[in-house]
């Protein structure tokens, strides 16, 4: 049963990023209007396949962006939480590789902190495709790849979890087979020099993804993301951290992270 304080403190939080995206990210007065509407629904959960289109300003730009009512917890960890700030200081014109792109809210954030970053997004789940064509069209600087990452080149099965950001290869429960790639093997086939950014929300196949980088993984030079405890063995994912060169910048849980036991994280290479 839940603890009445602790319903109340999320019912608080959720009000204060409602607030925080209508005030600071809503880019025109009918954004804001649909924000209404998607925050008034979420006590509705057969609402929640329901398709919302925004137009949401990050750093000074502004995307038009496609979305399910679902999504908006999505949106409230990146945009409200910030869960992808980073301490680690980018270059002007960086690679980024998101793993776990969604419907590509992570990747408008990089983009919004870099302009002229260079952004390949992997997702490989159906029902998120649609979005995040819609999301990236006249993106010239963000490459979607529909597929997933993992220690090794071939196929796999995508599990489907209950919401869009929920999927997994390592979960049971009805699935897709998918296209599978190391990231090693796709640096080979994109001349991929260094990666200076790589976000890890793979939901529990981030050590999988990063052993697929065999020798390559010095050519990462920082790493940011989620650690699903449930799934992953922590020690280990922190020791091959370790082991690789990486300084761990930061540990945290965000708001209710920690009753789903995922962390987030950042590593920064030192040697």
């Amino acid at each position: 049963m839940t603890n009445p304080l602790e319903l109340v403190g999320r019912k608080l939080h959720r009000a204060a990023e409602m607030v925080n995206l209508l005030t600071n990210y809503a880019a025109d007065g009918e954004t804001r209007k649909t924000l209404l509407h998607v925050y008034a629904s979420l006590s509705h959960r057969e609402r929640y396949d329901d398709e919302v289109k925004l137009s949401l300003r990050i750093r000074g730009q502004v995307f038009p962006f496609y979305m399910r009512i679902s999504d908006i917890f999505i949106i409230g960890e990146i945009l409200h939480e910030q869960q992808y700030r980073l301490e680690t200081d980018l270059p002007d014109a960086p690679v980024v590789v998101d793993l776990g792109a969604n419907i590509g809210i992570s990747a408008l954030w990089f983009l919004a902190l870099r302009p002229n970053a260079r952004i390949h997004a992997f997702e490989p789940a159906a029902d998120n495709l649609a979005f995040l064509e819609k999301n990236f069209a006249g993106l010239e600087n963000i490459t979607l790849q529909k597929m997933a990452v993992g220690d090794v080149t071939g196929s796999a099965t995508l599990h489907h979890g209950e919401f869009g950001g929920m999927h997994s290869l390592l979960i049971d429960g009805d699935g897709e087979t998918v296209p599978l790639v190391s990231l090693a093997d796709y640096m080979a086939q994109q001349n991929i020099d260094q990666i200076d950014l790589l976000k890890l929300d793979i939901e529990g196949s981030e050590l999988d993804a990063m052993k697929g980088l065999g020798p390559r993984i010095k050519d990462v030079r920082a790493i940011i993301g989620e650690v699903h405890e449930a799934i992953v063995d922590e020690d280990a994912f922190y020791a091959f951290l370790k082991d690789n060169g990486f300084k761990v910048l930061w540990k945290r849980f965000f708001q209710e992270s920690r009753e789903q036991q995922v962390h987030g994280f950042e590593a920064v290479r030192v040697a």
